[in-house]
């Protein structure tokens, strides 16, 4: 099975390529095509973000600079396209830790390299997912009902993992639709930093 975090294989062509790549972040670009091609002297280079602010994600590189990568980019994808889109090989802990220090533009303390690497999936597994029930821990899972008080996101989450671990639960919930404060409340006109369609869980990515 093909990890999800992969995306979908592409067939779309050069052009419109080109035109998506105007509206891009050009350092989180350059690490997408360290995925694509497993080639780490991309971001050994000069063409470098030069400092990370919230909100900007240009990284304060020069419009020559994202010009570059922009028509590096263009050749990787295309190449990337016209090899069939394979999935991308996982990389090594090292070589993330050099990226997530490339990105911010500053020291990243090793011990956050596991979060990242949980979170991130570049293996394919879910790291935090129970182990399949079976044998006599399944018949003592299935003896310890869970009750969970609200069907928010965490009640939400909690029903999932319950239910990947084997222990039978009942989710309560006051209001008649899933979501919580979400399903309550209206924010008319509110903004947040982040476009809502970008959250997931990290166990199910969504490209959308």
């Amino acid at each position: 099975m093909r990890n999800p975090h992969a995306g979908v294989p592409f067939d779309t062509p050069d052009d419109q390529i080109a035109a998506a790549l105007r509206d891009v972040s050009i350092p989180t670009l350059m690490l997408s095509m360290l995925h694509m091609t497993g080639d780490a002297d991309l971001i050994r280079g000069e063409l470098r973000p030069a400092g990370l602010f919230l909100n900007e994600v240009q990284g304060f590189m020069s419009e020559e600079d994202k010009d570059a990568v922009r028509a590096r980019a263009l050749e990787v994808i295309k190449d990337y396209r016209d090899r069939g889109c394979p999935e991308p090989e996982p990389l090594s802990e090292e070589l993330v830790h050099e990226m997530m220090e490339w990105l911010v533009v500053e020291d990243v303390g090793v011990e956050y390299v596991p979060m990242m690497l949980a979170d991130l999936e570049l293996d394919g597994r879910d790291h935090d997912r129970p182990a399949p029930p079976g044998g006599p821990a399944a018949d003592a899972r299935a003896e310890f009902p869970v009750v969970v008080v609200g069907c928010g996101q965490s009640g939400l989450l909690a029903g999932i993992r319950l239910q990947e671990a084997g222990i039978p639960f009942t989710i309560v919930e006051k209001n008649p639709g899933v979501g919580g404060t979400w399903w309550e409340n209206r924010y008319p006109g509110a903004r947040v930093d982040v476009g809502n369609h970008f959250y997931c869980f990290s166990f199910e990515p969504s490209d959308r």
